[in-house]
């Protein structure tokens, strides 16, 4: 629903508070006026402008954890998790942020599920606030980059060509569930992305079920197809093996898988980058049928970047935009200065209009606890401490 749908909507104390806010002038007395005035208030591109302006850090986080998320209902709770987000670190009442909120007009109370009252976000204004987010963070477009990287289809390609591998001939495991080197280096001839084999002799650290055997890319491709079934891990025999899931994915005509291994990158990805969602809407915003630099979109969403145990901010938004390149989210280039630009594929931005991220739910523990090379870490009680253990 639109800002003046729920308006009309809207009891007469709550348009009398957003009007006391926003000093309308109106007569309090008089719904049709209220409306009337608040539209009239925060219709004007400056009024919403002059608005963004005068908002604290918290209460901006607060806004694009509204703006990005494309549900058209929220419960009270899910408004309270996001401002636990936008909070951060900061020991506040997140309910603050979603009173102010409702009093600003971001948030409507509206129908009833149950026993739960269910909220809205007018769309229209949403999409006018996305634009001033844009806006301010736009930067001088510049010609296609000499050189180009576009990944599109290639993952979903290569997992049939995983798949055909598994089934052409027989895959012994290592004591520890690792494809032998040899074999691993038969497997990444046939991929349309090469990839170099893992040191074992030097600190790994990744995120996923089999990241410490595996190079980014395969890692990914390897969990997913745990996931959905397609391969099995033969304890007693230390083999590999297609399953009959698999044995239909190859037979099957349809390819589409790309869709759904994004949507698995997502849920794996959000218990280290928990604010992933936000991050990904942020560099669709600003790189989607545009090429933009690399080090201004990183700027624009470095405070919902958290280090990691040994991963930094700016390592982690690398790892994002490496990972949405190999899933053909995005292409890359560089110019003749070697300055690394991004650009939101079509394809991506279709899926992403389709796949609600903030609603995903992470995945289990056996893809998402963090093993690194030869140690398994622990954590701790009070933040990111950890225990090495051999």
């Amino acid at each position: 629903m639109n800002f003046a749908d729920l308006l009309t909507y809207a009891d007469i104390e709550h348009l009398k508070r957003m009007a006391n806010h926003y000093r309308c002038g109106a007569d309090v007395h008089s719904k049709g006026d209220l409306i009337a005035s608040l539209l009239n208030h925060l219709g004007r591109p400056s009024r919403l402008s002059g608005m963004m302006d005068s908002l604290e850090e918290a209460e901006v986080r607060f806004l694009e954890q509204l703006c990005f998320d494309s549900r058209e209902r929220y419960s009270q709770e899910d408004l309270i998790a996001k401002g636990r987000a936008a909070l951060g670190e900061k020991e506040e009442n997140p309910r603050t942020l979603v009173r102010t909120g409702l009093e600003r007009g971001w948030i409507f109370p509206g129908v009833h599920r149950g026993d739960r009252m269910l909220f809205h976000i007018p769309q229209d204004l949403r999409h006018r606030i996305l634009r001033l987010f844009a806006d301010r963070t736009m930067v001088k477009g510049e010609p296609e980059p000499a050189f180009i990287r576009n990944e599109v289809g290639m993952l979903a390609d290569d997992l049939l060509h995983f798949l055909r591998f598994l089934m052409e001939q027989e895959v012994p495991l290592t004591s520890e569930g690792s494809i032998y080197r040899q074999q691993q280096r038969q497997l990444f001839k046939r991929f349309s992305v090469p990839e170099e084999l893992v040191d074992r002799k030097g600190w790994r650290f990744g995120f996923g079920r089999r990241y410490h055997l595996y190079p980014d890319r395969f890692s990914l491709l390897y969990d997913y197809a745990f996931f959905r079934g397609y391969i099995r891990e033969e304890e007693e025999s230390f083999r590999l093996c297609l399953s009959a899931d698999g044995i239909g994915k190859l037979q099957s005509k349809d390819n589409e898988e790309g869709r759904e291994l994004f949507r698995f990158w997502m849920r794996l990805y959000k218990k280290p980058i928990s604010q992933l969602p936000v991050i990904v809407r942020w560099i669709d915003l600003l790189a989607h049928t545009r090429w933009f630099p690399s080090d201004r979109l990183e700027e624009a969403v470095s405070h919902w970047l958290q280090p990691f145990y040994y991963e930094t901010p700016s390592s982690l938004f690398q790892r994002i935009i490496r990972m949405m390149t190999h899933l053909g989210l995005v292409a890359v280039g560089r110019n003749e200065k070697k300055q690394p630009w991004v650009r939101m594929n079509e394809g991506g931005h279709i899926w992403l209009q389709g796949l609600n991220g903030f609603a995903e739910k992470k995945l289990d523990s056996r893809f998402s606890d963090s093993i690194t090379g030869n140690k398994i870490q622990i954590r701790l009680p009070g933040g990111n401490k950890r225990l090495d253990m051999e």
